[in-house]
């Protein structure tokens, strides 16, 4: 081989060695220069504006007075939330976990949740009326002041619940558990208690008219007699 073609060809396999690692040098700091994607929309915003949202991690949201009527969660994580005010009626939940959350004052009206999680959950002043709340899990959660009328808490977990100057007129509470749960001035008008655990539980000055207690029995404490006629 000549000496110059052995030279050329020296040439081309530097080159072709230089140019290798270029390639590979701008590879490994292709990102270092450039912006970062965009990041998707957070779970957040995704139930804000679909509402509707599954296996969402939502624990520590903030977002009171919103409006989510009709929205559709399916294990959804609102541990330690903030909904206060906000608009969940005919809401489904399945499976949400609402431990600790602060709720005052929501509408939960003809909302659907089954084995929901709201253990010590902040619920004073709620509109639940007409709602089914199936095997849901209310332990120690502060229900005062709040509109219960209707609602069916079959097999609910109401252990120390706080019921104060609670509405449950026409509620279901067919073998909920309501072992020490305070009740007092509570209005239980035609509640169904049919096979509850009321162990310990505070009924002192509750309106018990015509309630069925756990044992199938009518109740007729706190039944008013009719007015009188009035005058024409």
């Amino acid at each position: 081989m000549k000496l110059t073609t052995l030279f050329s060809t020296l040439l081309l396999s530097v080159g072709a060695i230089t140019q290798i690692q270029s390639i590979a040098l701008a590879q490994a700091t292709s990102g270092l220069d450039r912006e970062p994607p965009a990041p998707s929309k957070s779970h957040a915003e995704i139930l804000l504006e679909h509402r509707e949202c599954q296996r969402c991690e939502l624990s520590g949201l903030k977002a009171t007075n919103v409006n989510l009527r009709g929205a559709v969660m399916d294990h959804v994580d609102l541990r330690r939330s903030e909904l206060t005010g906000s608009n969940l009626s005919f809401s489904t939940i399945y499976y949400g976990d609402l431990r600790s959350a602060d709720l005052r004052n929501t509408d939960f009206r003809h909302s659907f949740l089954i084995f929901a999680d709201l253990l010590r959950a902040n619920l004073e002043g709620v509109n639940a009326r007409n709602s089914r709340w199936k095997y849901a899990d209310l332990t120690e959660a502060i229900l005062r002041n709040a509109n219960l009328n209707e609602i069916e808490l079959v097999n609910a977990k109401l252990v120390g619940a706080d019921l104060r100057n609670t509405s449950l007129r026409n509620a279901r509470l067919y073998r909920a558990d309501l072992r020490n749960a305070d009740l007092r001035n509570a209005d239980l008008y035609r509640a169904d208690l049919t096979e509850a655990n009321i162990t310990g539980a505070n009924f002192t000055n509750a309106n018990l008219c015509h309630t069925t207690m756990p044992d199938g029995s009518i109740n007729n404490t706190g039944c008013f007699l009719p007015r009188p006629t009035e005058p024409r």
